[in-house]
């Protein structure tokens, strides 16, 4: 396409465009060639089916050789291995995937024990988790929801505050036995905990939207997935907690 009259000054400037063109394309290649192949969805979304598939074994298998003992010791290897997963600054898929395993067994184990006082929870329960993701999906997807710096703000102290509550929640269950969900406002409680956990699949939906548009290495997948995998664990687990309170006070 002609710029100009003059065929020099035409000559010039698409000279000079093809070589700030090849320019860019010396870049990303030499980025890509550091960085690796980039993040995509497809990538992290069968890392998170893969991770699910080691969720789902494990608990089959507690469910099935009824290995529900393990509750306890699989719940206290899952924390460790999450925290280690999350704060490790290399990346490490196996860790993730014994974390998975880990926490397949506890939630087999806790679904067995709730099955046996409530039949047919267990079932109820993953329903509900997969419509409340399905939601929440729907709702970041068209904008419902928006995943700003005041959100995540919220959401962070949120989670802070939740946090504290459950390890001091945990302590009194444990040495003291007595716990808030067995009071008559223990239902409320639970269903903040749904919502949080709920609100927080959005966090986890964009972290993986701005890792691929950011063209963050491929090894970034393994961490969006185990975090989106974590946050649907604890949904399922506060599901299940809120259907027991609302079936043992029928």
């Amino acid at each position: 396409m002609a710029i100009s009259h003059n065929p020099i000054f035409n000559r010039a400037m698409q000279t000079g465009e093809l070589s700030a063109q090849l320019d860019q394309q010396q870049v990303d290649s030499e980025f890509s060639r550091l960085t690796g192949a980039p993040m995509t969805i497809e990538g992290t979304a069968a890392k998170v089916l893969g991770m699910f598939a080691v969720v789902a074994i494990a608990a089959g298998a507690t469910w099935m050789f009824d290995l529900r003992g393990l509750l306890l010791p699989a719940m206290l290897v899952g924390l460790g291995l999450g925290l280690w997963a999350t704060f490790g600054k290399k990346v490490r898929p196996g860790v993730m995937l014994a974390y998975a395993a880990a926490q397949g067994v506890f939630i087999g184990g806790l679904s067995m024990i709730f099955e046996e006082m409530f039949p047919g929870i267990a079932q109820t329960a993953v329903l509900g988790t997969l419509a409340t993701a399905g939601a929440m999906f729907a709702a970041y997807r068209f904008g419902w929801v928006k995943v700003d710096a005041r959100f995540t703000r919220i959401m962070m102290f949120s989670l802070i505050g939740y946090g504290v509550f459950a390890l001091v929640n945990f302590g009194f269950a444990m040495f003291a036995g007595m716990s808030v969900y067995s009071s008559p406002f223990g239902w409320l409680i639970a269903l903040v905990g749904v919502g949080l956990a709920a609100f927080t699949l959005n966090l986890d939906f964009e972290a993986i939207r701005e890792g691929v548009a950011q063209r963050l290495p491929q090894d970034m997948e393994w961490r969006a997935a185990f975090g989106l995998t974590a946050t649907l664990i604890w949904l399922y687990v506060e599901i299940l907690r809120l259907l027991a309170i609302f079936n043992s006070n029928d």
